[in-house]
């Protein structure tokens, strides 16, 4: 009895202890499993279970930590043969942010589970895994069908396999999966099939990707496709990423309808032989990424047609500040139809550039109004248009500074109706961080001939400074542009010159100090939308400096002395100008004409195509002509486009003249010339040793018709001033006609001694210079005491006797040989 009552006491105790054990059972749980799992690298938070009927472990709730992730577990049923869980969550952390890394945070480490090897099959119902890396979470079904061997379901389909020291999973996966996390661009499509591998440090990918991405703007479609094997491995504690992509073929492209959004036909016809459609990319070596460090050796782009190719190559940069940090060769090398060669090798360090480009082109597209062929440059090796330099940049992201170094060339081009031959021009550019832009070109031109304008061995020197920080383009140029001659069917110079100093705003500021031939002349000129306002400055300086300019137009014209200059304002759009114009001291010699001394003040206009000049005062000293004519002066006037000469004075042959007007460029005109007080004998007497002999003063009028044909005198008249005298002594061709003419020889001798009383003549002169005078003499011979009254008729070419007059004057032949003389030297 004592026995039975001890062993009732005994299971009594038991069964208490049991009852307090499971009454105590979550705490006695986690005492127990803590040690155990912090083995194993899991931290436990929460746990809660019981038994069902079955004496099935129900566990109602299991939180663990494991390396940093999150792991909560509900509603798990478990026995021999089965654990099976309804609701999971699977919360990852991100350690890839962008901040520093928290020393204390727990380091991964290498798997080491302890796998039993029986142990109850395990069935996840749900399990949302929620992660950085997607929008939503990620719901998965998983049935481990084998031990260690699980298959996962819904959201994503892959083969998991879990040993002591690795997990290794083989997933598919495709855009139909990826739209249920995150936002997939549109018309993307990929699938890929992969294998991972985890050893609880590096989580190694081996993958199969067919990718196609489709982009349109408007009706251009761009499209890009890779298709291949990747391989990469992330080393979690060193944030360590590599892949190798080389197994990969991408390809971009653009369909032919992207040449539809360039308006211009030529345009795109251009741009269509030019530049390929599909081009291929490459990247041959693995690239990296380590301690923020992205490593990229090389990628290729090449173009499916022809051998361009984009080669960049060693690249590096931080992820933390990519801009300073980047490191990177580019070489460029392109050619196409039109294009014979492009180069360019470019290096970038930071925040700096360095490059040097080579481009030749057998000519340029026929929109740009500009053909061209034959590169100059040594080292092009090519022909056509060549530019050859190299450029350099400092503080590229930040604040930029660079400096260009170019050298173009062309054998032959064709600009806007222009021919150049022989161009060559080397440009020197540089920009500071202020924003200053200095560019400096020193240009050559063997020749240029636009229309009939031929300019031969042309160099400019050009200067352009700007501020390009003001928001507004300012800019100061200076220019010399120099040409050994420039002609044209009527005129030819050299020696010219130009400088030009100019300020770039709003509108242009320009002025030009002009050569040619020794000539001097400064233009400034203020050129706008609305207006263009000059001004052209003459300064004082010999005549004689035209010389070479007036010998194309009147080879026998030589300018000896005086002084030109003048100031003319006016606009250039508007077609107005005014100003005025002074010469003096001005003496020239024409054949064997001679002007000596000519003055005159010009102020005038120009407006819609017409000159006009106020009248104004002219004086000239001298004129020699055979006949010598002193003091002339008259008013002159030009009257749109039309000069004329009114109220022209002088003296001649001991008398005066006034000519009405004369206009030179009338086609049909009628001059009105009245002389007075002329010295007879001068007019008379051609020859000193003719033995004939008049005086006495004349006077008369002569309408002169000026045409196309020529120079008339029509029904002139000539008139004796006062009484005068006619004397022949021993002229052989009188006392001839008086031996011929028995009969007349009484008459003819009362003309020997006449003391004349009136004198009247006609005066009819033809274009071909032939004079015709009409004279009547009435008078009184004292020695035979007898009145005279006598006609004759003279003819005797005008140009002829000028001539003769000319020639005989010695005054006139000194001085044309001393003017000559001293134009030869001023000019």
């Amino acid at each position: 009895m004592s026995f039975k009552r001890a062993c009732i006491g005994l299971l009594g105790i038991v069964l208490s202890m049991v009852l307090l054990a499971y009454l105590f059972r979550l705490p006695l749980t986690s005492w127990y499993l803590t040690p155990m799992l912090s083995k194993n690298g899991a931290e436990l938070h929460c746990i809660d279970w019981s038994l069902t009927r079955k004496l099935d472990l129900n566990i109602e709730k299991l939180c663990l930590t494991y390396q940093g992730q999150q792991i909560e577990l509900a509603g798990i049923i478990a026995n021999k043969q089965q654990v099976s869980i309804s609701r999971a969550n699977l919360i990852i952390s991100n350690q890839s942010n962008n901040q520093q890394p928290d020393t204390s945070q727990t380091e991964f480490k290498k798997l080491a589970l302890v796998l039993p090897e029986q142990r109850p099959l395990i069935r996840i119902e749900q399990l949302d895994v929620v992660s950085p890396f997607t929008q939503n979470p990620v719901r998965l079904a998983i049935q481990e069908k084998r031990l260690n061997h699980f298959t996962i379901s819904r959201d994503l389909n892959a083969d998991v396999v879990i040993s002591n020291y690795e997990v290794k999973a083989n997933i598919t996966f495709d855009e139909q999966v990826a739209e249920r996390f995150v936002t997939l661009p549109t018309s993307s499509h990929f699938t890929t099939q992969s294998q991972i591998k985890f050893d609880g440090i590096t989580v190694a990918i081996e993958s199969s990707i067919n990718a196609s991405y489709q982009h349109a703007v408007g009706e251009c479609d761009l499209g890009f496709a890779s298709e291949g094997q990747l391989s990469a491995k992330y080393q979690l504690n060193q944030q360590h990423l590599y892949a190798d992509l080389s197994a990969l073929q991408n390809q971009l492209s653009a369909n032919r309808d992207c040449l539809n959004t360039i308006a211009d036909q030529q345009h795109q016809s251009f741009v269509e032989a030019q530049l390929p459609l599909t081009w291929q990319l490459h990247i041959e070596k693995p690239v990296s990424v380590e301690s923020k460090l992205l490593s990229i050796p090389t990628v290729k782009l090449q173009a499916i047609e022809g051998q361009s190719e984009v080669t960049v190559s060693n690249t590096s940069l931080s992820l933390q500040d990519s801009q300073a940090s980047l490191n990177s060769q580019v070489n460029i090398d392109f050619n196409s139809k039109d294009i014979d060669e492009l180069k360019l090798n470019a290096h970038l360090h930071e925040e700096n550039v360095s490059a040097d480009f080579q481009l030749s082109v057998d000519s340029l597209p026929a929109f740009l109004d500009f053909q061209s062929d034959g590169a100059l440059t040594e080292g092009f090796g090519v022909e056509g248009i060549g530019a050859k330099g190299k450029l350099n940049i400092e503080g590229l992201f930040t604040s930029p500074t660079a400096k260009l170094n170019t050298n173009i060339s062309v054998k032959n081009a064709l600009i806007s109706g222009a021919q150049i031959a022989d161009f060559s021009s080397a440009i020197n550019a540089e920009y500071n961080a202020q924003q200053h832009l200095v560019v400096n070109a020193n240009s050559k031109v063997k020749s240029l001939t636009y229309d009939d304008m031929n300019a031969a061995k042309i160099s400019n020197e050009l200067t352009l400074s700007t501020d390009l920080s003001v928001g507004e383009l300012f800019a100061d140029i200076d220019a010399k542009t120099t040409a050994a001659k420039l002609s044209t069917a009527e005129l030819s110079l050299n020696k010219l010159s130009v400088v030009s100093k100019a300020l770039q705003s709003r509108a242009l500021q320009a002025t030009h100090h002009v050569f040619a031939d020794g000539f001097e002349a400064l233009v400034s000129h203020n050129m706008s939308e609305v207006a263009h306002p000059f001004e052209l400055v003459i300064p004082e300086q010999a005549v004689s400096k035209l010389n070479p300019i007036i010998a194309q137009f009147e080879p026998l014209a030589t300018v000896t002395d005086g002084v030109v200059s003048g100031n003319i304002k006016g606009d250039v759009n508007l077609q107005q100008a005014q100003g005025r114009v002074q010469i003096s001291k001005f003496t020239a010699l024409y054949n064997d004409y001679l002007a000596n001394d000519f003055a005159v003040n010009l102020n005038g206009t120009f407006n819609s195509g017409q000159l006009n000049i106020a009248a104004t005062k002219f004086t000239l000293n001298e004129l020699r002509a055979g006949a010598v004519v002193k003091n002339i002066q008259g008013q002159l006037q030009v009257t749109a486009n039309q000069p004329c000469v009114a109220n022209l004075t002088g003296q001649v042959m001991g008398g005066a003249f006034v000519v009405n007007k004369f206009c030179p460029l009338s086609d049909s005109q009628t001059a009105t010339v009245k002389f007075e007080n002329i010295d007879a004998s001068k007019l008379v007497t051609l020859d000193a040793e003719s033995g004939i002999s008049l005086s006495g003063r004349l006077a008369g009028t002569l309408p002169v018709v000026i045409n196309k044909q020529g120079i008339e005198v029509k029904q002139g008249q000539l008139v004796n001033q006062g009484d005068g005298k006619l004397l022949i002594t021993n002229n052989a061709g009188f006392e001839a006609v008086k031996a011929q003419q028995q009969e007349l020889s009484t008459t003819l001798s009362l003309l020997e001694n006449l003391d004349i009383k009136k004198l009247r003549s006609s005066v009819n002169l033809k274009p071909d210079g032939w004079l015709h005078l009409g004279v009547n003499l009435e008078g009184y011979n004292e020695a035979q005491q007898q009145a005279v009254n006598f006609n004759y008729n003279h003819e005797e070419n005008v140009f002829t006797l000028l001539r003769a007059l000319r020639l005989s004057d010695e005054i006139t032949q000194r001085v044309e040989k001393e003017y000559a003389k001293k134009g030869s030297n001023d000019g």
